[in-house]
């Protein structure tokens, strides 16, 4: 039964990751249109948060007990606080960029940056602890990456396919980035708790 939960917090989580990709594309069209280069910045952006994210978790995974929940904390109170900013003054956030700076690609690359870098970096940090909760737990680590990395990477085409037929025709993006805060929290309370609980007794 914790391995379903623990499985399904790694679904989710994917849903998450892709989703929010397509409600930053929304958020950020009304003022910087949706051409190529508008997707080439976000895309970029959030490749980098899940590189520096991954790096960051996989450093983590290998600290301490006291140390790493610290920074487990962190990470989680980093997503849930960044995504609260980005929901409540996103648009605000953008426009004022918009206004600001010249028209071109260093507008478009500030705002996904202040925006998107952050909540992604945040949520990726926990991939490599998911693995290590898994190879901890005695799956082979080669075998707990596999699972890890694949049911996150199905989250993710549900998170595309959910978010881009189903959610943001029915919604409007302020809406949907508050849903998105919503199930982060839970998500990550849920993680958090399953992070904590203490290893199985080898011992007969």
């Amino acid at each position: 039964m914790t391995h379903l939960a623990f499985y399904v917090v790694v679904i989710v989580l994917g849903i998450l990751s892709m989703g929010f990709q397509l409600l930053a594309s929304r958020l950020l069209s009304p003022y910087f249109g949706s051409a190529i280069d508008v997707w080439a910045c976000l895309i970029s952006t959030f490749l980098a948060a899940f590189s520096v994210g991954a790096m960051l978790g996989g450093t983590i995974s290998n600290m301490t007990a006291a140390p790493r929940w610290r920074w487990q904390l962190g990470c989680a109170i980093g997503a849930v606080v960044s995504l609260t900013l980005t929901a409540r003054f996103g648009r605000g956030l953008v426009d004022s960029i918009a206004i600001t700076l010249e028209p071109g690609k260093i507008p478009v690359l500030l705002s996904c940056a202040v925006l998107f870098f952050v909540p992604v970096l945040s949520l990726s940090a926990f991939t490599p602890q998911c693995v290590q909760y898994l190879a901890s737990r005695g799956t082979p680590p080669g075998k707990a990456s596999g699972l890890v990395y694949g049911i996150s990477t199905l989250g993710n085409i549900a998170g595309v396919m959910l978010t881009a037929f189903v959610l943001i025709p029915h919604a409007p993006v302020s809406t949907l980035l508050y849903t998105w805060l919503g199930v982060a929290i839970t998500s990550l309370v849920a993680l958090l708790a399953l992070l904590r609980a203490p290893l199985p007794s080898s011992s007969p």
